[in-house]
């Protein structure tokens, strides 16, 4: 029996928010609420912080049951936003969706592959990256451990790696050439750290040790001469800065994490300011410097429900929970 009205205990309303993006200089900030038992109740709204302007709620859902958003991404100078929906094994919702802003009208949107084997994960858990430029959007499906790229103007899927598995951790450089990714292997453990450097233009495959038992997050530096990746080994979070040339790898330990954060998914940025990333440890988000290895920023008492996001340029940091959504200055 379908049942579309709020249960006794079951509040038709926002129960948690599942993603949250943040363009340069905080100008705009789009936040991904649902409620689980009612799909259809799922919101994404953008915002202009400080204006007079009411939110825009931006169409999620084409048809029942409602997708969820699983991460987003605003474009240089927030122009754009690109988001990845995911769903059930019960209901296959995979897509991805790009929309230009200020409007609400969707520019393109792709399927995403089906898993590759039962089980592994949500369907449709894509990560996402942008370009600098805002000229490629690339993921990595957790379900299909393949890695994917488009153009952003028109949604035209690029050629990308082939016999080679990546997962959750994404980056592109600055002029949509390269797209980098923490290996995986299906069935298997990942390489002890291992992450790619793909060409997408030139097809070129360059693989990396970065000594870390987890990646969880990459950024090019703004060249796109190094790499900077976040992860953990040993239940210590670290920060390794992989040259994209001669030279060895740096690495800086940050924080001791609880079993639970060991490995989380985070997305690095790196703008004027140097490498920066926001990495939490039970109830707590810090913002690290990464070229420093100190904190910058420290955010206590969050609850599950909670999502967190740097600004491009790394010089703000935005916490959305159902109640509020509140933005810290990182200087």
């Amino acid at each position: 029996m379908d049942i579309v009205r709020p249960l006794p205990g079951r509040p038709a309303v926002a129960q948690r928010v599942t993603a949250v993006a943040v363009s340069e200089d905080v100008e705009r900030v789009a936040v991904a609420t649902a409620a689980p038992w009612f799909p259809d109740f799922g919101e994404l709204l953008v915002m202009r912080p400080g204006s007079d302007e009411k939110p825009k709620r931006l169409g999620v859902a084409r048809r029942a049951p409602g997708a969820v958003v699983r991460d987003l991404v605003f474009g240089p100078g927030g122009g754009t936003l690109t988001a990845s929906l995911g769903g059930t094994e019960e209901q296959h919702v995979g897509q991805v969706a790009h929309w230009r802003l200020p409007g609400t009208a969707e520019r393109w949107r792709r399927a995403v592959c089906r898993p590759l084997y039962a089980g592994y994960g949500d369907v449709g858990g894509l990560r996402l990256a942008v370009s600098a430029d805002g000229t490629t959007v690339a993921g990595c499906d957790q379900g299909s451990r393949s890695v994917l790229a488009w153009a952003a103007p028109d949604g035209r899927q690029l050629a990308g790696p082939t016999g080679v598995g990546g997962s959750d951790a994404v980056a592109v450089d600055a002029d949509g050439s390269r797209v980098a990714f923490r290996l995986c292997r299906p069935y298997e453990r990942a390489p002890r750290g291992g992450i790619a450097v793909f060409g997408l233009r030139d097809g070129a495959l360059t693989t990396f040790d970065t000594g870390v038992g987890w990646c969880s997050g990459l950024a090019f530096s703004p060249d796109g001469r190094h790499l900077a990746v976040v992860g953990s080994a040993d239940g210590t979070a670290l920060a390794v800065r992989v040259p994209l040339g001669p030279g060895e790898p740096v690495r800086q330990v940050l924080a001791e994490l609880p079993g639970e954060a060991r490995q989380q998914i985070t997305r690095p940025v790196w703008g004027p300011a140097g490498p920066r990333a926001a990495v939490r440890a039970g109830r707590t988000v810090t913002v690290w410097d990464l070229a420093a290895g100190r904190s910058l920023l420290s955010v206590p008492d969050l609850g599950r429900s909670t999502a967190w996001a740097l600004s491009p340029d790394g010089r703000a940091l935005v916490v959305a929970t159902p109640v509020e959504v509140r933005a810290y200055d990182l200087g």
